[in-house]
């Protein structure tokens, strides 16, 4: 009994010592992940990416890192595929827009239509409209020799729109809109 009293003023600093660097730990893992999230939220990937590793590296079951580090790679897949078919649909160049008064809805049919023609077949263009872009909306625009994503940046601003592209379509959404509904942050 006099043994075990003696080793306990030894282990008692160790342990608190212990359950102070899990605390620690702990505090450090909910202050990445805070950071990772808010990184996240700003569509930084590489810092958002690399604290939800280094919050892995602490706790390796931490679901929420998990979960945004899958959203993150699918977003950088998808990023690839969409910055592919800006490349080629910049590469085609329109030799004359003339529209006067057009609707929305004809000027993209009119641009899907020459991205065909252009391509020879090539190159389809789907065009995504979400709700708020307006496609009764009417522009006036005459360009010559322009490539086709400079047409659409054009038709985007006189539209007051914007053409978010992704690997198999070209999403049009009202100016302002958010682009991806990122989760909120953990509490």
């Amino acid at each position: 009994m006099l043994r075990g009293m003696k080793l306990l003023p030894t282990f008692a600093p160790l342990m608190c010592a212990l359950a102070l660097g899990n605390a620690a730990h702990a505090e450090t893992a909910q202050q990445l992940l805070t950071a990772a999230q808010l990184a996240y939220q700003k569509n930084d990937y590489a810092a958002a990416k690399r604290d939800f590793e280094m919050v892995l590296r602490i706790d390796p079951r931490n679901a929420t890192a998990i979960g945004f580090l899958k959203m993150i790679a699918a977003h950088q897949a998808k990023d690839k595929g969409a910055a592919t078919a800006q490349k080629e649909l910049a590469q085609l160049i329109i030799p004359k827009i003339e529209f006067k008064e057009a609707t929305l809805g004809s000027t993209l049919d009119f641009m899907k239509k020459k991205a065909g023609e252009l391509s020879n077949g090539k190159q389809s263009v789907s065009f995504v409209v979400q709700p708020g872009a307006n496609s009764m909306t009417t522009c006036t625009l005459s360009l010559s020799n322009v490539p086709f994503t400079e047409a659409l940046r054009y038709i985007g601003e006189l539209a007051n729109i914007k053409f978010d592209y992704q690997k198999y379509a070209i999403v049009v959404r009202p100016r302002g809109a958010v682009a991806t509904n990122a989760p909120a942050p953990a509490q």
